[in-house]
């Protein structure tokens, strides 16, 4: 037994079993994780809504809200406010051990800072030291990708692999890297930003302000922007749309997703490549059009990769990077014990 392991037991985050009698020597003593011993509070950002998830140890949620949210107003008042009532539950209150926060954009872990998020229309923002001013508990932030990169590190891919990759497809494309069981997220935070691989010089205008990168042809509104100018569809094109046209056949739409599905194969696999990792698992909210890019991503990876890739698809809510948070806030403060 390590000494981590004998002060989590001390703590009460872990108990020993029953020994085990298999042959001669000394008997074998399992241990197992005691759920309600501590919680983690997780809350995902979105530009107009914040998702709060409770979590026992073990990862299951003791319970899951929402709540509305106003970017322009004051951030630290209105997250501090959706802690709180938690916090003050004399049931949860005395267990909650950290809070994580997933925010999309460009997240420095290490200094607790945003650094830029386009779709929240922040910048440099010290979250986390302004937060742990109000909250009485430990506060971790991170980008979304890399907190729910964190859940499936303790909670799914990371129970058979120990180096792996997380694609997510939402309003941009987003990767967690997973690596000697740990999540990389590079000197200054930015590790991840797969959505800025460059793909084509000439390709289309990205929201950074270069031309060609990943985003611009997979984030929903390029979609949208290249199903108009094909002249498949109008204007204002959203995700559920697409989805729709999708599902219904409508001339072209396939194809423009195979093709993009291809795109999208052919940088994964050059990255699978290069870090030589086994598995992926897709997540994000545009994981609803999954089934039309996957015509074209997978005959991509699988001519582009040296070695075999075991690919799953998670399912996805609205909670999810709200459990990628609160995964965070426990993967950190259980290592820090």
């Amino acid at each position: 037994m390590t000494e981590h392991t004998r002060r989590l037991i001390e703590l009460g985050f872990m108990r020993e079993l029953p020994p085990q009698v298999n042959g001669p020597g000394r008997p074998r003593v399992p241990l197992e994780v005691v759920p309600d011993a501590a919680y983690t509070l997780g809350l995902r950002v979105h530009p107009d809504h914040l998702v709060g998830v409770l979590m026992r140890l073990d990862g299951s949620e003791v319970r899951r809200f929402t709540l509305p949210f106003d970017p322009s107003g004051d951030p630290v008042e209105q997250l501090s406010q959706a802690c709180e009532p938690v916090l003050a539950d004399p049931a949860s209150g005395p267990k909650v051990r950290g809070i994580g926060l997933a925010l999309p954009g460009v997240i420095d872990p290490a200094a607790g800072s945003l650094r830029l998020s386009p779709r929240l229309g922040w910048t440099g923002l010290p979250l986390r030291p302004l937060l742990g001013a109000r909250l009485p508990v430990p506060v971790l932030i991170d980008n979304d990708t890399r907190a729910s990169t964190t859940a499936e590190l303790l909670f799914g891919t990371g129970r058979d692999h120990d180096d792996f990759l997380v694609l997510a497809i939402g309003d941009g494309v987003g990767m967690g890297i997973v690596l000697g069981r740990r999540v990389h997220r590079g000197p200054d935070g930015v590790a991840g930003e797969f959505g800025h691989v460059p793909i084509g010089p000439d390709g289309p205008a990205c929201v950074c302000g270069r031309r060609g990168c990943l985003d611009a042809y997979l984030a929903t509104y390029a979609l949208a922007n290249e199903a108009q100018a094909r002249g498949l569809t109008g204007a204002g094109l959203t995700l559920p749309d697409l989805v729709r046209l999708a599902e219904r056949d409508a001339p072209g739409i396939r194809d423009l997703l195979a093709e993009r599905g291809a795109i999208l194969g052919r940088a994964v696999a050059g990255v699978v490549n290069v870090l030589a990792v086994r598995a992926l698992t897709v997540i994000g909210e545009s994981h609803v059009l999954w089934p039309f890019l996957e015509p074209g991503f997978r005959p991509a990876v699988e001519g582009g990769v040296l070695s075999a890739l075991d690919i799953n698809v998670r399912r996805w809510d609205d909670s999810a990077h709200a459990r990628g948070a609160a995964s965070l806030a426990l993967a950190t403060i259980v290592a820090s014990r």
